[in-house]
């Protein structure tokens, strides 16, 4: 066997071992793809139970406004007339 036959098997060699390490990094990169994958399906659900939560508190809120405005009106303007209250002298020492 002469110089250009050794040569050869190392060529050979050499290709079969990065052939070998191409193979792996695209394993590992399908990999890393597929937790990704997962990682944002997770961060959808979460989402997306976040929204329906968020809708059925803010239908919740609305019902019970739409319900009881009477109620409300009373219980605000009886804020309003508290909070524009002036508090005489009087009204100061008792607190």
């Amino acid at each position: 066997m002469g110089p250009g036959g050794i040569a050869t098997i190392i060529a050979a060699v050499a290709l079969l071992v990065i052939a070998f390490a191409l193979g792996y990094l695209i394993i590992r990169v399908g990999k890393v793809f597929d937790e990704v994958e997962a990682t944002i399906k997770s961060v959808n659900k979460i989402v997306s139970t976040a929204e329906n939560f968020t809708e059925k508190v803010t239908g919740s809120i609305t019902s019970l406004i739409e319900k009881n405005s009477g109620v409300l009106k009373v219980v605000g303007s009886l804020v309003g007339a508290l909070a524009g209250k002036k508090f005489t002298r009087s009204d100061r020492e008792h607190e």
